[in-house]
């Protein structure tokens, strides 16, 4: 089984991806993730060896999941994840762990979030994920297979359950509730999205007037 990380908060991915990698389990990540992974004693695939595709529209810094503005140095860039092969390898549960959490909409790509602060040349959208997004979709679509994993606080139990199980698997009810909460935390995103959308609404009727 493989697991796909890429993550923009890197809160505890070390000590997870070194757990699964003692289960067997090979971790395949994205540029940013991988190179953490890596400068930390983690054997890792870089998604693009796994694709053999090289990530595209690089950008300054970063590192989470793919199609949004997530670059960062060392030959990665926006486009990331989005790739069939990466896909179809999620829906044939060869990808059996997909661990993603997204950038903040409003990153520049240059290590700058603004946090409800309007800066001059970030763009309100900037950050859109629109890779990581897609990578959570599949996994949600084939959660009987795959286990979704979205929150950093769940990696200890993920972990634990998967060393208890016989088979090496994730129980249904467990993956379940990954899905779940990798749902809601999907719509939460598209709100946010809402959110400023609407105050580029407003913004263009003040102009307008």
């Amino acid at each position: 089984m493989k697991a796909l990380i890429s993550v923009f908060k890197k809160e505890k991915v070390v000590e997870f991806a070194a757990a699964l990698k003692r289960l067997g389990v090979e971790v395949v990540a994205t540029e940013g993730t991988a190179r953490v992974l890596s400068e930390n004693g983690v054997a890792v695939t870089k998604v693009s060896e796994f694709t053999g595709f090289q990530e595209l529209l690089g950008l300054g810094a970063g590192g989470g999941a793919g199609g949004g503005a997530r670059g960062s140095a060392g030959g990665s860039g926006k486009v990331k994840t989005l790739h069939p092969r990466i896909h179809a390898a999620i829906a044939t549960a060869e990808i059996g762990i997909v661990a993603v959490n997204l950038l903040p909409l409003e990153f520049s790509g240059e290590g700058v979030e603004r946090e409800g602060v309007e800066r001059e040349g970030v763009e309100p959208l900037e950050g859109m994920d629109i890779g990581g997004v897609a990578l959570l979709r599949s996994g949600i679509k084939n959660f009987e297979e795959v286990a979704v994993v979205v929150n950093p606080a769940r990696y200890d139990a993920v972990v634990e359950e998967l060393a208890a199980a016989e088979e090496g698997r994730l129980s249904r009810a467990t993956k379940l509730e990954l899905a779940r909460e990798a749902s809601k935390y999907l719509l939460a995103y598209g709100a946010e999205i809402d959110k400023i959308l609407r105050r580029e609404k407003k913004d263009k009727y003040r102009e307008e007037k």
